[in-house]
């Protein structure tokens, strides 16, 4: 076990050391402007090469710093939550090469290796899931990389169809007569990867893989991964008028269906992951009003704030005997004071209170959404979905935080473990200051709206008729919003694996099963190698037919011959 630690400490330390090296990178290069942009050609076949290349600027440092400095914070968090697991080393050693498939799909800006981090993470996701190996945990892993799946290969055609330019580079692309089909088909790869309506059922299903997998999923890398990808793109999506009208529908659909079924949650993982599923549809709603860097900026708040939530809810989690029912678990309060702090402060965060890390982006996203060239009823919808987040971090909190006293009694339930307080303090570091760095460091994050007075108030407005409505909706016994099928039908994320995943991926079934029957079993079989044995079989038939019977004519001949001689 002794040795497990140290290993455990060794990537820790790699982690945050990468992390020193990329600030550092990202300090120089933006005070100096640099990009820099290194190619290896691999192959190279007629006028198409296939390169490997590798993009260094502002953006990619700072977010590789970023998933290298919560890796390091969760590798920590896992020593003490994991301690009696006998396959910690391949756990450990499973997500440091996760870490790797995130740092490959940020720093890569070609398509075609791009896959590299893009499928690595697919892959590594389902082997994280079905960590605890269980039927459960199988059916999510297997409805989670599916769904990516569906993704993989909307990216796999992205590239045969820029096969036509010769390059697969996305910092150098222009308009041909594909360009719109490689939009459409990148656009949907990120919708799925980044769990966006119809494709928002697999996120909650990863909620199977151990707590330290979940702050990382959900915060910086496999969910984010669809909008960084946005991102890189969004210069070329934005070329078309129908993106941004068709992101905003989306976003707030994923909003509002998130911050629903949210409400009606009492798995305590699942809660928090439908609330990155909120935020993720802030991030493309972002996007859809044309302002890519504000989606980066609360990218970069809400991975600080959501992996501090998630480790809140797994020390809670680890100190109750594995609960993560929250109607089981009551009075957090009193016996994790130091937990309860730090969950108070994210879920603050999370809710867009002044002067934490999720108001500075959260705000001007709003602002923008006010400025936005939309009809009154998408600004009301979209500031609903953001009023949400309040509704559910409050009951989650008035379950969690300050509901009854619990009937059992848990001896070994403390804020005493160094190694789990010590990741949660550097963590509620950024989510107190984090947005107002993130704010003065990088320019870019910093936009100006000029609004009316009674404008400006909406936010603050929008913040505190939320608390109110939240206080009069929950106590500390329960909802008051209790209707038996609303709430079935909101439990079960409006239907959406029953009615759109699990059909999308029959479908692709019943396409692949007939394409082997057809072309691999059908027309291959025919054309191919079975084809041509079959072929030769007739040939070699026909001749050793014909040649028995010319040989039956020459004795025939042969006998009269000799018939005749005699």
């Amino acid at each position: 076990m002794f040795q497990l630690i140290g290993v455990e400490l060794c990537f820790s330390m790699m982690l945050f050391s990468w992390f020193l090296f990329m600030s550092l990178m990202t300090v120089y290069l933006c005070m100096n402007n640099i990009c820099l942009l290194f190619s290896w050609e691999l192959v190279s076949c007629m006028s198409s090469s296939v390169e490997f290349d590798l993009v260094i600027d502002w953006m990619s440092c700072s977010f590789s710093g970023l998933v290298c400095f919560i890796s390091g914070c969760v590798m920590v968090f896992t020593i003490s939550y994991m301690s009696g697991d006998v396959n910690l080393f391949r756990f450990s050693l499973t997500v440091i090469l996760f870490v790797m498939s995130m740092n490959f799909l940020i720093f890569i800006p070609s398509l075609i290796s791009l896959l590299l981090g893009w499928d690595g993470l697919g892959l590594v996701s389902f082997c994280l899931v079905i960590y605890y190996q269980n039927s459960k945990s199988l059916a999510a892993g297997m409805l989670t990389v599916l769904m990516n799946r569906v993704g993989d290969c909307f990216i796999l055609s992205a590239i045969s169809v820029l096969i036509t330019l010769g390059h697969w580079n996305m910092l150098c692309l222009w308009d041909f007569h594909g360009f719109m089909y490689v939009n459409l088909l990148i656009m949907v790869a990120g919708m799925t990867k980044s769990a966006q309506i119809p494709f928002s059922s697999w996120l909650p299903a990863a909620m199977a893989a151990p707590t330290p997998v979940s702050a990382l999923v959900h915060s910086s890398t496999l969910v984010t991964a669809g909008v960084f990808l946005f991102i890189r793109f969004f210069e070329y999506l934005s070329c078309y008028s129908w993106f941004s009208t068709f992101m905003v529908y989306i976003s707030i659909m994923t909003t509002i269906m998130s911050g629903v079924c949210a409400l009606y949650e009492y798995d305590m993982k699942k809660i928090i992951a439908l609330s990155t599923l909120s935020q993720l549809g802030v991030m493309m709603m972002s996007l859809g009003l044309g302002m890519p860097m504000l989606a980066l900026f609360h990218l970069y708040t809400h991975a600080m704030f959501k992996a501090l939530l998630f480790m809140c809810g797994g020390n809670i989690i680890h100190c109750f005997s594995g609960k993560q029912d929250m109607r089981q678990i009551n009075n957090v309060s009193n016996l994790l004071p130091i937990t309860c702090t730090f969950l108070n402060i994210s879920n603050m965060a999370l809710c867009g209170m002044p002067f934490l890390a999720g108001f500075y982006s959260k705000d001007l996203i709003i602002e923008g959404l006010i400025t936005g060239n939309m009809n009154m009823l998408m600004f009301m919808l979209g500031a609903f979905g953001v009023c949400l987040t309040v509704l559910y971090s409050m009951r989650f909190s008035f379950y969690i935080i300050w509901g009854n006293e619990s009937s059992e009694i848990y001896s070994n339930v403390n804020d005493n473990d160094e190694k789990m307080i010590f990741p949660m303090s550097m963590l509620v570091m950024g989510a107190l200051w984090g947005g107002f760095i993130f704010q003065k460091l990088f320019c870019l994050f910093s936009v100006e709206f000029f609004l009316p007075g009674f404008m400006k108030l909406i936010v603050p407005l929008m913040i505190i008729m939320s608390l109110l409505m939240s206080f009069g909706c929950w106590d500390k016994g329960g909802s008051v919003i209790n209707f038996g099928v609303l709430s079935y039908i909101n439990s079960s994320m409006w239907f959406l694996s029953t009615f759109i995943c699990y059909p999308v991926l029959n479908g692709f079934k019943y396409m692949t099963n007939s394409s082997l029957k057809t072309i691999d079993m059908g027309w291959f079989e025919v054309m191919g190698g079975q084809g041509i044995f079959d072929v030769n079989k007739l040939i070699f038939f026909m001749l050793e037919h014909w040649l028995m019977l010319m040989f039956n004519c020459y004795m025939i001949i042969f006998a009269i011959v000799v018939f005749i001689i005699k």
